[in-house]
């Protein structure tokens, strides 16, 4: 019978697409060149997959019968109600993004035993470089499961995780740029899908991502409210640093002009904003309250969209860059957030083309709980802020959604986001939310208005890609030619930070004195623009102070790593054992900030660590990370840091954290 089925819808579908889909049109979701989304169905490259019931989907997948899921979703969309079927049926790996979108509050016990594994698992040796060392979205992730449990045994134990995270980066990843952190992103995996191509590991560390930071004051806003909970005097010092760099990160990481964040500042000494946005940041500033309610409705309405869903970066970083199923939901989530129903839905319905064939769990049911139902969880109880847009028609219900001692079925019905009653079992509740104190199984019903949405249409347009790299060849430190110039672009000349012309030419001379660093931008159009180059760096001799290991004393030449003495003479070998603390003094004519850099090699497998003092008092941390297997010549720049230094004689200490090094060079460069 159920093979009889199949082939009557089957049947019946295919009929449709050959007159147009005229017995259909009036419930598609949305269309595009790739695929069409009905509420039964979708249509994709000449085939049809259909929901038939909750538990299964024409071919692509079918719940086996003895498997049931709760909780339960059901509405007058059959495609939603079987696509959060397959996703609460499909395995999760329960990464902190997973258990902050819908695991947390829909598989709490399991979510803290896999956070607690993630922060407890073993430092690797070379974990300080190249990435961020705050994992993203764990501490979001605790404090959901904690609202979610009350559990205060848990509390305390994520409080002192979160704050032992907070510490190492701050030690480890702080920029030379003042209040920010840098670090390569941990999601980052392939550098050419990030980074321009001339970027070393190094370079990429450097950068100052707005992802890493946001993630940093969202998680000291999140350790705040921890210890507020605990009754800890830290909680007013953590919100204020975390306001600081939600400041920073707006006043240097936003783009006034797009309504929306760059990627990360990037560049040698007087780095520059990246013109690529990288749309997953912009989901976790909406999400997390780094951008302010305005710049989170200007990032939703003003993004340009793919007709298929949201891209990963704009411009695209590569054509036909595939479209990210997460990606797709937290805007989703962030549309249903700032009240825009346009962006909800074509972000659902890419997700739904994305997740019908592929497993993408959680990601669908986190949409339904977060986006069209609205619901948060804190200390003072779960509360709920729907936006159903008026392609979501029909009452919908979740049945079984357990929080704390209580299980609840929730139902809404109609359309729009203005709430006309909020009962819980036929009691109205003026706060629109149930207490963490309630027991037992209750109903929620909530009424909406059918307001109207109202919001602009969206910028929707072929997905514009990065152009290429200018090559530019420099004939003197101050005269270059682009060799690959582009007639229909103009070129931005970045000099020390500061955008000084768009130029029209292939030739261009700087009027410049002083240390100076050169950036060039191709710029398309207004709103499209590509990377630099690899920045020209001048230094005049003035600005350059250079303290070389061979002028220090008392040195240890290592002679067991490099056999020729000429050559050894020139390192000092810093290990654990060997010049654990090595002092030296730098005379300067100036009293000034300095960019100081140790050059050093290291042809171990572990990346090596030293403080570094400026006149008895700790400057910074910097690492020395591996860079060629059993290479002890070649030499390499440490992470920079920026240290004030006074006219005349100062002393310079770097004392041995982990990690061998051969010391080479002491480099100063005065801003």
């Amino acid at each position: 019978m159920r093979c009889l089925t199949h082939i009557f819808m089957t049947i019946i579908l295919i009929l449709a697409t050959g007159c147009g889909h005229d017995s259909v049109e009036k419930e598609s979701i949305h269309t595009c060149n790739e695929y069409e989304v009905y509420t039964d169905s979708i249509v994709r490259s000449g085939k049809i997959y259909t929901a038939i019931s909750p538990t299964e989907i024409t071919g692509a997948w079918r719940l086996p019968d003895s498997t049931k899921v709760t909780p339960a979703y059901t509405s007058s969309q059959m495609m939603a109600d079987a696509l959060f079927t397959k996703a609460m049926s499909e395995t999760p790996a329960f990464t902190p993004l997973e258990i902050y979108l819908s695991l947390g509050i829909l598989r709490p016990e399991e979510s803290i035993k896999a956070l607690r594994e993630i922060a407890n698992r073993p430092v690797p040796a070379n974990e300080d470089f190249p990435y961020s060392t705050l994992t993203p979205y764990w501490a979001l992730a605790a404090w959901e499961t904690y609202c979610t449990t009350g559990s205060k045994q848990w509390l305390k134990e994520a409080y002192d995780l979160l704050g032992k995270m907070l510490a190492r980066q701050r030690k480890l990843n702080r920029s030379q740029q003042p209040g920010f952190m840098c670090g390569t992103p941990r999601g980052v995996t392939d550098p050419a899908s990030f980074y321009p191509e001339w970027m070393d590991e190094m370079a990429r560390f450097e950068t100052i991502a707005t992802s890493v930071n946001i993630t940093r004051a969202n998680s000291l806003a999140v350790a705040s409210m921890m210890a507020a909970e605990l009754r800890l005097y830290a909680e007013r010092e953590l919100q204020t640093e975390a306001t600081r760099l939600r400041n920073l990160i707006n006043d240097r990481l936003w783009f006034p002009d797009l309504q929306r964040y760059s990627q990360y500042l990037y560049g040698s000494f007087y780095p520059i904003v990246s013109p690529v946005s990288d749309n997953e940041t912009n989901a976790l500033a909406i999400l997390t309250d780094i951008a302010t309610p305005e710049m989170s409705e200007a990032i939703v309405a003003s993004l340009p969209y793919t007709p298929c869903g949201i891209p990963t970066t704009v411009p695209a970083l590569r054509s036909n860059a595939p479209l990210s199923p997460g990606i797709q939901a937290l805007f989703a989530v962030s549309a249903a957030k700032v009240r825009n129903p346009l962006v909800f839905t074509l972000a659902s319905a890419s997700l739904w083309n994305l997740s019908v064939t592929s497993p993408t769990p959680v990601l669908w049911p986190a949409t339904v709980l977060k986006g069209m139902f609205g619901i948060s969880v804190s200390p003072s109880g779960m509360t709920f802020s729907p936006m159903v847009p008026a392609a979501f028609t029909g009452e919908k219900r979740i049945e079984g959604l357990r929080y704390r001692n209580s299980t609840l079925d929730v139902n809404i019905l109609g359309t729009g986001d203005r709430v006309a009653s909020f009962k819980l079992d036929s009691i109205s509740i003026d706060d629109r939310s149930v207490s963490p104190d309630l027991s037992g199984h209750h109903t929620v019903t909530i009424t909406l208005s059918g307001n109207d949405l109202n919001c602009k249409p969206l910028k929707v347009e072929a997905s514009k890609t990065i152009p290429p790299l200018p090559v530019v060849k420099w004939s003197s430190p101050f005269d270059f030619t682009i060799t690959n110039f582009d007639r229909q672009s103009r070129y931005g000349v970045y000099i020390n930070g500061v955008m000084e012309e768009a130029i029209s030419s292939d030739h261009y001379s700087i009027c410049q004195s002083g240390l100076t660093v050169t950036d060039i931008v191709p710029m398309p159009s207004a709103d499209c623009a590509g990377y630099t180059a690899k920045p020209h760096v001048y230094i005049p001799p003035s600005n350059l102070i250079t303290i070389p290991a061979s002028s220090i004393t008392p040195r240890r030449p290592p002679r067991h790593f490099i056999k020729d003495p000429a050559t050894a003479t020139n390192y000092i070998e810093l290990a654990a054992r060997h010049n654990t603390r090595i002092t030296c003094y730098a005379n300067v004519p100036d009293e000034g900030d300095y960019l100081i850099t140790i050059g050093y090699s290291n042809g171990t497998d572990r990346c090596a660590l030293r403080t570094l003092d400026v006149n008895d008092r700790y400057a910074a941390t910097l690492i020395f990370p591996p860079r060629r297997a059993l290479d002890w010549i070649s030499v390499y720049p440490s992470t920079t840091a920026e240290v004030h230094l006074n006219a005349g004689v100062n002393k310079l200490a770097l004392t041995y954290i982990q990690g061998t090094i051969l010391f080479n060079r002491i480099t100063l460069v005065k801003r």
